[in-house]
């Protein structure tokens, strides 16, 4: 399979590295424009801490007009500038892959000829280094359908190529569910970790246990409004669950206050927020959350 990636951050290079392991699939790495020096391998340290050096192929327009399928693995506040510059490189068959945290980045779906995918995934992967990307923890993907029609065929053939480089993969009918579970876990653990300066596992102290629980009953009744339903005990006991398995991991949104970046607080907790004043909920818990990260984050 004709396969592009864009973004050089951790899920791209994870995704580049798998997929470019089979012999069947031509992949090629789309660049941030920031970008001042492409190197002509990328560093790679497997979940065994094996590290490799491979060669890196660049994308060119060629790449874009012979893709098959894109996978777009940029930071949530980039998800825009992406897709307006592809809309005049592509084919309109190509099949979309949005790989991203958080929800809302890209409202104009509509206006997309080509179908769109969005892949959900809970393996842990950092920079160590410009190029260098370290798998630090397995996990699992879903990926489902969120725009346009796709045939059973290529959706049967990206299922198997995505789940053969990268496993373990599920295709779903109910992705927004899983959307929103990720998004609740995403909702308490990014900006408590980020905010307190902790790794995850320290969330597992009492002294959180009343904001976790005032977030995720905010989440939940917004959820109720988008027609996702959840239970509180399962959605908690989902969240601490993650925490304690990511114990040692330091969050994307702490890692980006650390590295004097900018977070994707308003896809995260900024989503529930402009959910809620839309129906009229309060949700003061994700108000404040949102207000604490953008205080520490650069501008």
């Amino acid at each position: 399979m004709n396969i592009v990636i864009i973004g050089q951050g951790a899920i791209g290079l994870l995704w580049y590295h798998h997929l470019a392991k089979s012999p069947k699939n031509t992949v090629s790495l789309l660049c941030s424009s920031r970008t001042t020096f492409i190197p002509s391998h990328y560093g790679f340290t497997d979940i065994n801490q094996q590290s490799h050096e491979l060669s890196l192929m660049v994308a060119d327009n060629a790449a874009f007009i012979d893709a098959e399928l894109i996978l777009i693995c940029v930071k949530s506040y980039q998800v825009n500038v992406a897709i307006e510059a592809l809309k005049n490189k592509i084919s309109p068959h190509v099949i979309i892959v949005f790989c991203h945290n958080g929800m809302g980045a890209y409202q104009n779906l509509a206006s997309l000829q080509q179908p769109c995918l969005t892949l959900l995934t809970t393996h842990g992967c950092k920079i160590n280094s410009p190029f260098h990307a370290q798998h630090t923890g397995l996990g699992h993907c879903d990926l489902g359908s969120i725009h346009g029609e796709i045939s059973p065929l290529m959706r049967a053939n990206i299922t198997s190529t995505l789940k053969q480089a990268l496993p373990t993969l599920t295709f779903t009918n109910d992705i927004k569910t899983k959307q929103w579970l990720k998004l609740a876990i995403n909702c308490v653990i990014n900006p408590l970790t980020a905010v307190e300066n902790i790794d995850n596992g320290q969330l597992l102290n009492e002294k959180f246990n009343p904001i976790i629980t005032e977030l995720i009953s905010e989440i939940i009744t917004v959820a109720a409004y988008e027609n996702v339903k959840f239970d509180f005990n399962e959605l908690q006991e989902k969240i601490m669950q993650v925490a304690k398995k990511t114990a040692k991991n330091c969050s994307s949104m702490r890692s980006d206050i650390l590295q004097q970046r900018k977070t994707e607080i308003d896809y995260i907790n900024g989503y529930i927020v402009t959910l809620a004043k839309k129906s009229g909920i309060l949700v003061p818990k994700n108000e404040m959350l949102v207000q604490q990260v953008k205080a520490l984050q650069v501008s």
